[in-house]
């Protein structure tokens, strides 16, 4: 029983390794076509961009403090995937611009583009369905909707909360952004195609894959 729950979290643990680069390379593709990203990568761009600071240092910093958030109010969401998720997104995302960048591979022509934005919304998706399938831990941002919820006793649900969020972070992106001339480069297209396809595909994803893959490595009791 003992090798069969070891096996299990290694393999759960796997999942949340390759769904989290996953995930950082969709937020790097995201933002090399610069036609929009999901809310809270909008958020962390602009504001890195405003203080000059790296993208996965600026992003970690931000989890950190959501993290603080989470530990004090709800440790059961903390896991393994919770700090692979905080650490590793950014970087992920900051390696794959360096690579490109020194490959001198560039996405000039909007057909191009477009298709690393559907890449990047396909990618976020199959890695969010491995991470989530794997329930070792909570991302800080995900986390935060169901603080909330739980803070106002079901007054202010997860769906409302998220969607609360979801604006100021596009809001602040925004507004950052405009210090530096890239608002229609974080807040665009890639932003409504996330807020609209990203939950109904994560689900998809992990209905008919991830979740029928992980479900014989999952605890128990």
């Amino acid at each position: 029983m003992e090798q069969k729950h070891v096996k299990g979290y290694l393999i759960r643990g796997l999942a949340v390794v390759i769904g989290i680069f996953m995930v950082g390379t969709a937020v790097g593709f995201f933002k090399l076509v610069a036609m929009g990203a999901d809310p809270f990568t909008a958020m962390n761009t602009g504001i890195s961009g405003t203080l000059g600071m790296q993208f996965g240092t600026l992003q970690l910093g931000v989890n950190a403090l959501l993290f603080v958030i989470v530990f004090i109010f709800k440790k059961k969401f903390i896991g393994f995937g919770t700090i692979f998720n905080m650490v590793f997104v950014g970087y992920t995302a900051d390696f794959l611009m360096w690579v490109l960048a020194q490959w001198r591979i560039s996405f000039d022509t909007v057909l191009s583009r477009a298709f690393l934005l559907a890449v990047a919304v396909v990618l976020i998706c199959i890695g969010d369905a491995l991470y989530i399938s794997a329930d070792m831990g909570m991302s800080p941002y995900d986390a935060v909707g169901y603080i909330i919820e739980m803070l106002t006793k079901g007054k202010v649900s997860f769906r409302a909360a998220r969607i609360t969020s979801d604006i100021v972070c596009v809001s602040i992106g925004f507004a950052t952004g405009l210090q530096t001339g890239i608002q229609w480069k974080i807040i665009g297209i890639g932003t409504v195609v996330s807020a609209f396809c990203t939950g109904p595909l994560i689900q998809f994803f992990r209905v008919h894959w991830s979740d029928p893959w992980l479900a014989p490595y999952q605890k128990r009791g």
